[in-house]
């Protein structure tokens, strides 16, 4: 099962993550759907997916369905929208009533593909929608997809602290949680605590994507020595 994280940030706008909800129930009731969830990836398959959806029911219904089903390995790889069926997706929990909808991914190899899942009733009526809908549908989803970005950029405020990417370090550099925190004389739970923060204040989606990222602004390096050793950026 995927790890759900929350796509705003303490300090954000608070309605930001509201607004794209309602772009992604709009955009349901455009194309005769009634619901709709937007997920984003990353680059880590395997690790946390953010998401967002178009009401708190679409949020307990849908999001970890949808997150824990082969569409998401689908949607790694599309580049058009592809209407779904519950009788052909693999869940990690079977669903308890039958779903149809609209796949809709968003290739991004910046910062990580995304994907919105809009969910009607018909499984012909979903795929006469990407039929004669399918490149309006992909331009709305990158719409979404990029606004859904914008709300995690503008809502960071903390920077990673020393100790945080002392942790970051180590886990690139293929450490593991214990030998971390024996290096650093802290406990193993304190490691993870800091990885998780540095995760989240990167708005990374696992710590592979966050050594990237990290990398990307300028806050590691490597060692001066000419070694794969990798340092943080005083």
């Amino acid at each position: 099962m995927a790890v759900i994280l929350p796509f705003e940030r303490r300090g954000g706008p608070p309605e930001q993550e509201a607004v794209i909800g309602v772009s992604l129930l709009n955009l349901a009731d455009a194309y005769g759907l009634y619901s709709g969830v937007y997920l984003h990836f990353g680059h880590a398959r395997g690790g946390a997916v953010r998401s967002i959806a178009s009401t708190p029911i679409a949020r307990r219904q849908y999001v970890d369905l949808i997150a824990g089903s082969n569409l998401v390995v689908q949607a790694l790889v599309a580049h058009r929208p592809f209407a779904w069926s519950s009788r052909e997706v693999r869940f990690s929990r079977p669903p308890e009533t039958e779903h149809v909808g609209i796949a809709v991914p968003v290739q991004d190899h910046v910062n990580g593909p995304g994907l919105v899942a809009l969910m009607g009733t018909g499984i012909d009526a979903v795929r006469r929608v990407v039929s004669e809908h399918g490149p309006s549908l992909s331009w709305a989803a990158t719409d979404i997809h990029v606004a859904a970005l914008q709300a995690v950029r503008s809502g960071r405020t903390a920077a990673p602290t020393p100790r945080e990417m002392d942790c970051l370090r180590m886990a690139a550099e293929g450490m593991t949680v214990a030998a971390i925190a024996r290096e650093l004389s802290i406990a193993g739970r304190t490691v993870e605590f800091h990885l998780r923060n540095i995760v989240e204040k990167l708005g990374a989606t696992s710590k592979v994507n966050a050594v990237a990222i990290a990398a990307s602004r300028g806050l590691l390096r490597c060692d001066s020595s000419g070694g794969e050793r990798l340092e943080p950026v005083a």
